[in-house]
C-alpha cells in the first residue's frame, strides 16, 4: 500500500531506471535522452545533482554499498562510474553495443555489467 506519493519531476523524457542509496538518502534516476539526476530525499527530493550524457540513453543507475559511487549504464556501451561528490566520471567500456544494466556486488568489491552484445563483465 502507498502511505503517501512525492513527485520530484525534473525529466523531460521517459525515466529509464530509478534507484536509492542504501541510507535511503539520496534517489538516482537516469533517462532516455541521457540525463542522470540525484536527488536528496532528506530533503524533500531537491535535487543534489545533474549529468548529461545525450545523446546516449542511460538504461540504468546503481549506488555501491557507501553511496560514493553510482554506475551509469548506456547505450553506447559504456559504464560511467560516477563519483556523487565530486562529479567525475571515470568510464569502463568493453562491451561491443549498449549496456542495459549495471550493479554492484553487495560488498562494493566487484560491478556486473549486462549487455545487448550478449555479454555480462564482471569489474573488479
Amino acid at each position: 500500500a502507498v502511505v503517501s506519493t512525492q513527485s520530484t519531476g525534473g525529466h523531460v523524457n521517459a525515466i529509464n531506471c530509478v534507484t536509492f542509496d542504501l541510507c535511503g538518502e539520496l534517489l538516482a534516476s537516469c533517462d532516455a535522452y541521457g540525463v542522470v539526476k540525484i536527488w536528496d530525499v532528506r530533503r524533500g527530493g531537491v535535487e543534489a545533482g545533474h549529468w548529461d550524457y545525450e545523446p546516449h540513453p542511460v538504461n540504468s543507475v546503481s549506488f555501491d554499498a557507501s553511496g560514493a559511487c553510482l554506475a551509469v549504464s548506456s547505450n553506447d556501451g559504456t559504464v560511467k562510474m560516477l563519483e556523487v561528490e565530486k562529479g567525475v566520471a571515470t568510464e569502463l567500456s568493453g562491451h561491443d553495443d549498449g549496456v542495459q544494466a549495471a550493479l554492484f556486488s553487495r560488498d562494493g568489491d566487484m560491478l556486473i555489467s549486462a549487455s545487448s552484445d550478449s555479454t555480462v563483465k564482471v569489474w573488479s
